[in-house]
């Protein structure tokens, strides 16, 4: 929305905003209204997209009728998971990809507070000749659990961890007013960007958006010293190793009796340490938090938490593991930013990045 909201101020000077035809109310109460997002047109430095992100949630849901799925937001008729998918046969992409969402919610304004609820949301698509198919209408009731306890796909540029529902509400995504009560902006388009700019962006408005925290989810592979000649890969290596070895019971306790009960007795070589860390930022001072380091042991996966870690006593060098992780003095390759998987030729670049940039432009 920050882009937009220097374009709006322009539209709204552009217009007049003293005509008695575009002026607008001071206050209004409870006004249903209609929000429409297309997916191309969603900024990619906040992270998320609601237009890809909230169908890919809820249709496995639809597909089973866990979920009702409503011929509109009146909810007199259900489509049902059949109706769906005779629907998605005739349009041009799947039902997941679709380019556009609509969210509906209700708008308040009142003595310059504003404030919104979601209603739900519509789906709709293209058909082989191009016209719209609408696929029906969820009511956020339904789903307001789901979305308050998953989280959101984040790339690089946006924060780790963050709930659909509070992605809703930060309200820091693109998208036009299409409807607010009864108006639909026929006739005078223009009231549409004035309401708009009111409700989002007007600094003598005041708002309580949710506002999101500036971390990020970082995952990193250790590369082998069998492939790398940093003496810091060998050390971080073999201390692991020593580690793992001399609290064996503490691995199958971990959950790896299912696997390694079978070598309880012979040596533990460790194949491969993959680092997960939660980074923060600070006045552009990086803090680094471990939350896990997942081992390959005779070919099987077995995650250790921080505090798993902390008891098996790892040390390199006479620092603890998590102090030695932070310092990155052996070669590495990022695997992950927050949910964005990164390729390995472009490893360095991301991490220079995160280092250098502002964290809302991370991509290269």
């Amino acid at each position: 929305m920050h882009s937009n909201k220097v374009i709006l101020f322009v539209l709204l000077i552009l217009v007049g905003c003293g005509s008695q035809k575009n002026s607008i109310s001071r206050g209004y109460d409870a006004t249903a209204v209609l929000l429409h997002l297309n997916t191309t047109k969603q900024s990619d430095s906040i992270g998320f997209n609601l237009v890809q992100s909230i169908p890919e949630l809820l249709y496995p849901r639809l597909l089973t009728g866990d979920l009702a799925l409503w011929e509109n937001s009146q909810k007199r008729l259900i489509v049902g998971s059949k109706q769906l998918q005779l629907l998605e046969k005739k349009a041009m992409m799947p039902f997941v990809s679709s380019n556009d969402l609509f969210i509906h919610e209700y708008w308040n304004l009142f003595q310059k507070n504003f404030d919104f609820i979601v209603q739900g949301f519509t789906f709709t698509g293209k058909n082989k000749n191009g016209k719209t198919i609408t696929y029906g209408y969820v009511d956020a009731v339904d789903i307001i659990n789901l979305m308050k306890s998953e989280y959101i796909p984040t790339n690089a540029n946006g924060p780790d961890l963050v709930t659909y529902w509070d992605a809703l509400h930060t309200m820091d995504f693109n998208f036009n007013l299409v409807q607010f009560g009864s108006n639909t902006f026929s006739t005078n388009p223009l009231i549409s960007t004035k309401l708009q700019y009111q409700a989002i962006n007007d600094p003598k408005v005041f708002r309580k958006f949710h506002t999101l925290e500036t971390t990020k989810t970082i995952t990193y592979r250790v590369l082998s010293p069998l492939i790398n000649s940093n003496s810091e890969n060998k050390s971080l290596y073999s201390a692991i190793e020593k580690a793992v070895n001399d609290n064996k019971q503490a691995i199958l306790n971990a959950g790896g009796d299912s696997h390694f009960s079978h070598i309880i007795f012979a040596p533990w070589k460790v194949e491969q340490i993959t680092v997960k860390e939660k980074w923060s930022k600070y006045k552009n001072i990086h803090f680094q938090e471990l939350i896990s380091v997942e081992l390959f042991i005779d070919k099987h996966a077995i995650t250790l938490t921080k505090k798993q870690l902390e008891e098996i006593n790892t040390t390199i060098n006479l620092q603890g593991l998590e102090e030695y992780l932070s310092e990155k003095r052996f070669s590495f390759m990022l695997g992950e930013i927050n949910s964005q998987e990164i390729q390995p030729q472009q490893s360095e670049k991301y991490y220079q990045a995160l280092l250098t940039k502002n964290w809302n432009k991370i991509t290269p």
